[in-house]
């Protein structure tokens, strides 16, 4: 028995080990392919996408990726110390939101040789907000729970449409209220696809207009066309069909550009996210839809 339990023990750290070297070596690979912007080439937006989308990695690990190759453009030495196996990834992840050029020596020491609640400890002295997680975690069928760091400016605004909320209903409204209101109304007034549909009505009047050729505002109706048509989401398709998944840096991009005589029509701009509205640009010649 004691044969089998050293056996298992020794391919179990043989396989920590390669694991632990694995992480480094994909980390390296990971900040070259941000350093050569390849991932808008991939169809994605970036190192995030790519670990949970094409590598299936989990959204925790995918952040632990995006967050230590960000920061190892300003601190090489975060990406050193991981790749040549003196912190895991997820030690150099618990720093990135205070170490510096100046002050790597000393957070990769502390990452390295402190228990993790230690390092927490020391991490949060430095920057409060730097272990606080934000997360929605389901309690019921239709009911989540929200976890999110708040400053004291928040804290009073929310106080304060408590009283306006209460006032509004008759009664005392509570927190949980208060953010379903703010967050309805909010995105009520500010969602370009809620503003595209509230402007349905008066679109097909104002886009008869015809558009003045060279650099002008694109019209709200044409705008509101556009994000309504492309669902508020990039529609860069790759060559094996697949469309981006984006939709958050979301720009609008001219097929054929001003430059060359395009228009702010509705059939001459579509959405696209910055990575690859950044790509379509770095090629010559109009792009189609």
């Amino acid at each position: 028995m004691k044969d089998t339990a050293n056996i298992l023990d020794e391919r179990a750290k043989g396989l920590a080990r390669d694991y632990l070297r694995t992480e480094g070596q994909l980390l390296s690979i990971l900040t070259e392919m941000r350093r050569k912007r390849v991932f808008a080439e991939l169809n994605y937006s970036g190192i995030f996408d790519y670990c949970s989308l094409a590598l299936k990695l989990s959204r925790a690990q995918a952040f632990y990726f995006k967050s230590v190759a960000e920061k190892s453009e300003e601190v090489p030495e975060i990406k050193a110390a991981v790749i040549q196996g003196e912190l895991t990834l997820s030690q150099a992840r618990r720093i990135v939101a205070v170490v510096t050029k100046q002050n790597h020596e000393q957070w990769i020491e502390k990452a390295r040789s402190l228990p993790q609640k230690e390092l927490e400890r020391e991490v949060t002295a430095v920057n409060p907000k730097a272990h606080v997680q934000e997360k929605i975690r389901p309690v019921a069928k239709e009911l989540s729970e929200l976890k999110v760091p708040v400053d004291t400016k928040t804290e009073e605004n929310l106080a304060a449409l408590k009283e306006i909320l209460s006032q509004k209903l008759k009664k005392p409204a509570t927190l949980a209220q208060v953010i379903a209101w703010a967050a309805e109304v909010t995105r009520t007034k500010f969602d370009p696809m809620k503003k595209a549909e509230r402007s349905l009505a008066i679109s097909s009047r104002k886009l008869a207009l015809t558009p003045k050729p060279g650099r002008h505002p694109i019209p709200a109706a044409v705008e509101h066309s556009v994000v309504r048509r492309d669902e508020m989401r990039c529609t860069h398709v790759s060559a094996d069909g697949r469309r981006c998944e984006q939709k958050r840096w979301l720009q609008l991009h001219h097929v054929i550009e001003v430059s060359n005589g395009g228009l702010n029509t509705v059939d001459n701009l579509r959405v696209l996210c910055s990575a690859h509205h950044d790509l379509v640009h770095s090629k010559p010649g109009p792009t189609s839809p």
